[in-house]
């Protein structure tokens, strides 16, 4: 369902859901332009025309207890589909995934994933997944984490061209996650994961907390070691601060 220019295609997919005219597939929105694009926490994405802004539908019903983590099977959907298109210019030693959906290529984020959920009374709850990806150089002032895009990195594509890989890549993890489970999603995201090791503050809903990153659990919760491992903080939502 592609649109020119429009508010957010989580907006729109959601308008869809509430009105009833989800059909029952898989459903897939894109625009060449959003006007009040999203991230987590409620704060704006900048949408510069000619970037990658979709939404993938996915109908009722989910597990909601699961649906988390779906974001981690998007990121690896999208490191996937920038290296079919680019493997020289993204090999896993450049492009990675910040915890908990984001994806940074040398340390710098090239994409963000947002993942909503939507109940409707009788019929379940369906999942949003919005990804935004940088084709081409962004201005974000007052960025939480420095942004990049792809055209900085040497890869030059076009958004339907990278919606089609995005989309073979997604379909194709989903269902094997849906067949195998977490466990291997988990695997393929942790080999890939971003400072991995390294001491980091997050912010949380109950203020920061600070730890070694040994990686994330069966739920995808980041796991921090503190005080020499003596202690473990195992953290739902946060924000990566540094």
């Amino acid at each position: 369902m592609p649109f020119e220019t429009i508010d957010s295609t989580n907006a729109a997919a959601r308008r869809m859901i509430e009105s009833g005219a989800e059909s029952g597939d898989v459903v897939v929105v894109w625009a060449r332009a959003q006007t009040a694009g999203r991230g987590r926490g409620g704060r704006m994405w900048a949408a510069a025309t000619g970037n990658l802004y979709v939404s993938i539908v996915l109908p009722a019903p989910i597990d909601l207890v699961s649906a988390p983590q779906i974001g981690f099977v998007a990121a690896l959907a999208v490191i996937g589909a920038i290296q079919s298109i680019a493997p020289d210019r993204s090999p896993d030693s450049v492009i990675k995934c910040k915890w908990p959906n984001d994806v940074l290529m040398d340390g710098t984020k090239v994409a963000g994933i947002l993942l909503e959920t939507v109940s409707m009374p009788g019929l379940g709850s369906s999942a949003i997944i919005g990804i935004g990806i940088n084709l081409n150089p962004v201005r974000v002032p007052d960025a939480l984490y420095p942004v990049t895009s792809l055209a900085e990195h040497s890869i030059s594509t076009t958004a339907p061209r990278l919606l089609e890989a995005l989309i073979h890549d997604f379909a194709a993890r989903h269902e094997r996650w849906q067949q195998n489970g977490f466990e291997s999603v988990r695997a393929a995201w942790s080999a890939r994961a971003a400072r991995l090791g390294e001491t980091l503050t997050i912010a949380t809903p109950r203020g920061e907390v600070r730890g070694t990153f040994i990686g994330i659990d069966g739920d995808g919760a980041m796991l921090l070691d503190h005080a020499g491992g003596a202690r473990r903080h195992r953290v739902l939502a946060g924000d990566v601060l540094r």
